[in-house]
């Protein structure tokens, strides 16, 4: 009789013990599956990070003039960010002089204009050429504005400004980087 009591008991026992593990392991599946989307949500919520962006027009291979600006639209991610305006410049070894002379426009939303005259240094005094590359193509940059607004600039437009000739002769590409600060 004590026997059968003592199994009775023990069944009891071991039965109490599934349930009391069966409820934990719902509770911690529970609590990953909560812990999991909590994270995803917070995750989800973050600010997503300030791109860079660059835009390239491809000058004709018999040279550009005096005449023909080129017009760039900054693309701004963040209207709260601030940014800089980097221009860029291709070249390739049939660039006959040592500098480039740019007058650069900087448009505002109410129209202002901001001229800017550039004078990038793309050879050395020996005839080497400064900017990165690699072949016959090389690029170089220069840091148009610094710390500006989105609100500030509404286009940028780029003038060659050579007075050595009026169609310039080895310049590939002109480029407009808008980089978050």
């Amino acid at each position: 009789m004590w026997l059968k009591t003592a199994i009775r008991k023990a069944t009891r026992a071991a039965a109490t013990i599934k349930i009391k593990r069966a409820n934990l392991e719902r509770i911690t599946v529970t609590t990953t599956v909560l812990v999991v989307a909590v994270v995803l949500i917070m995750a989800s919520c973050q600010r997503k990070p300030v791109m860079a962006h660059a835009r390239f027009m491809h000058l004709p291979a018999q040279g550009w003039q005096q005449s023909c600006p080129l017009t760039f639209t900054p693309e701004y991610d963040d209207s709260a960010a601030t940014y800089n305006l980097i221009l860029a410049i291709r070249h390739n070894n049939s660039y006959r002089y040592r500098n480039l002379s740019l007058a650069v426009d900087i448009i505002a939303v109410d129209s202002v204009v901001d001229r800017r005259m550039v004078n990038m240094q793309l050879a050395d005094e020996y005839g080497n050429w400064v900017g990165g590359g690699f072949g016959t193509l090389y690029q170089d940059t220069v840091l148009l504005c610094g710390v500006i607004d989105p609100s500030e600039a509404r286009a940028v437009v780029v003038w060659q400004a050579m007075r050595e000739c009026d169609t310039l002769a080895g310049i590939t590409d002109i480029g407009l980087i808008v980089k978050p600060i």
